[in-house]
């Protein structure tokens, strides 16, 4: 989905759609919405980040991963509903993003999208 605020959904793959609706992470609470100068990444009430655009550093097809959900430790971070595509947004400077509400230090995150290409086009221009 792209509309004027460019908000791209989280990629999710079943069987893990059942289980993140029941922790509170549904499709429609899980995107990266790209608004002016702005960048957002929400999973439901797990994980919310809100990134500068003049931050990022660079953004890149990333291997596939085993894990769903909400995963990070010392900045790097992926918010995942899917196994794969996988895009990696590295940032120039750390941000900051909260997990389960609790404020943690991002300097790269990992999110499963529907076309890397296209948000790295968003993203960089």
């Amino acid at each position: 989905m792209v509309t004027a605020r460019d908000a791209h959904p989280d990629q999710m793959t079943r069987p893990y759609t059942a289980i993140l609706r029941m922790t509170g992470t549904p499709p429609g609470a899980a995107y990266v919405e790209v608004d002016g100068d702005a960048v957002r990444v929400h999973m439901g009430w797990a994980f919310h980040a809100e990134v500068a655009r003049p931050a990022i550093a660079s953004v890149a097809q990333f291997h596939r991963v085993v894990s769903v959900g909400v995963h990070g430790w010392n900045g790097r971070w992926i918010v995942n509903g899917a196994h794969q595509p996988i895009a990696r947004i590295e940032l120039h400077v750390d941000a900051r993003a909260r997990v389960l509400g609790v404020p943690v230090r991002l300097r790269e995150l990992l999110v499963s999208v529907d076309d890397v290409a296209e948000l790295e086009r968003l993203l960089l221009g």
